[in-house]
């Protein structure tokens, strides 16, 4: 790998260290893939550190597997779309023909997850999911993107391939006591009122009762509907379930559903990008859900960015060529040829190209 040792003097911010910087008497000051701020290159200067060996852009590249576009970009992308956007309907279709007491159609639950396990290979389902924006559709939509982000937390935990397929069809399925709260509560715009939440939170329950005497969908699917909002402190509901308690598929689910609602813009609320999601979940996101599965999303998701082009919030164009694997929240930001320290006004990633 291409790397070089150059001047602490010389380093510029958002560059990112090639190998741990340590002191003369052997404590390890910086690690290796830190993404160099003006605060390290004090605490560098200060410990009398000269040389420092960092990554060319060449090897940032390289060491992220950076998707190249050889051939077309939108001939990768639109099966996705494609399947994304079927699943949305029949969602749409399922869930209105419950809401007026007809019986969930499994059929089309495994069309779907037959459909969307066809893109688990595909690096590009992160780029197609950021680009997917339907506030007026967002229940439906929402349900489908829940169902993309818990394959690949599952295939990242190498579950095998029919629980994968039961934890899409746990994300399909997720909500769908929703359709059945007042439309008023499920629609309202802005926070809800404390009576309002109560009436809400039983969506797991009433999702559950709807599928819990089909005997064709498995008991995995069933647990992740009824618990995907119990948390691992015992502070979730319906039950308030301890982590020990809460099955796998709904510790998956947790996740991605919340991941997918942070991120997602709704008619009252835009949505955070992603890194803010991710700093979101390091900070309150430890204590509430698994540990395991959480640091499983976090450590594999964020490498799917490098590559991806921004908005800034000053309307300037720029693009992520390096997630450090222990700074997740701090991507190495590239516009033309300088790096851009996003902890700087107004240098927030404010959305996607």
């Amino acid at each position: 790998m291409k790397r070089i040792k150059i001047l602490v003097s010389q380093c510029n911010q958002g560059t990112v260290l090639a190998e741990d910087v340590k002191s003369c008497q052997g404590t390890t000051l910086v690690f290796k893939d830190s993404v160099l701020n003006q605060y390290i290159l004090d605490v560098l200067i200060a410990y009398g550190i000269m040389y420092v060996w960092i990554y060319t852009l060449d090897d940032l590249d390289q060491r992220n597997g950076k998707i190249t576009e050889n051939g077309n970009l939108t001939d990768q992308i639109e099966p996705i779309k494609q399947s994304h956007a079927e699943a949305v309907l029949v969602v749409k279709q399922v869930l209105k023909e419950l809401a007026v007491g007809k019986k969930i159609n499994y059929t089309k639950i495994t069309q779907i997850s037959k459909s969307v396990y066809g893109n688990i290979n595909n690096l590009n389902v992160i780029r197609c999911l950021n680009s997917i924006k339907d506030k007026d559709e967002y229940t439906y939509t929402h349900c489908v993107n829940v169902a993309f982000y818990a394959m690949l937390i599952a295939k990242w935990m190498n579950l095998p391939k029919d629980e994968i397929k039961q934890v899409i069809q746990a994300g399909v399925l997720h909500d769908i006591g929703k359709v059945l709260i007042p439309n008023e509560i499920l629609n309202k715009r802005g926070k809800l009122l404390e009576t309002e939440f109560e009436i809400m939170k039983n969506h797991t329950l009433l999702g559950y009762f709807s599928i819990k005497d089909l005997t064709e969908i498995n008991s995995s699917i069933k647990d992740a509907v009824l618990s995907h909002h119990e948390r691992s402190d015992g502070s979730g509901y319906p039950y308030g379930l301890l982590s020990k308690e809460i099955p796998l598929s709904a510790k998956i689910i947790a996740i991605a559903d919340v991941y997918d609602a942070m991120t997602q813009d709704r008619i009252y609320k835009k949505g955070v990008n992603p890194f803010e999601a991710f700093e979101m979940f390091q900070t309150i996101g430890m204590s509430i859900f698994d540990i395991q599965v959480l640091n499983v999303f976090l450590k594999n998701i964020s490498s799917y960015f490098t590559g991806l082009k921004v908005i800034l919030e000053n309307g300037e164009k720029a693009e992520i060529v390096y997630v450090p694997p222990y700074e997740i929240t701090r991507p190495v930001i590239l516009k033309g040829s300088t790096f851009v320290d996003i902890t700087k006004p107004n240098t927030k990633i404010l959305t996607f190209e």
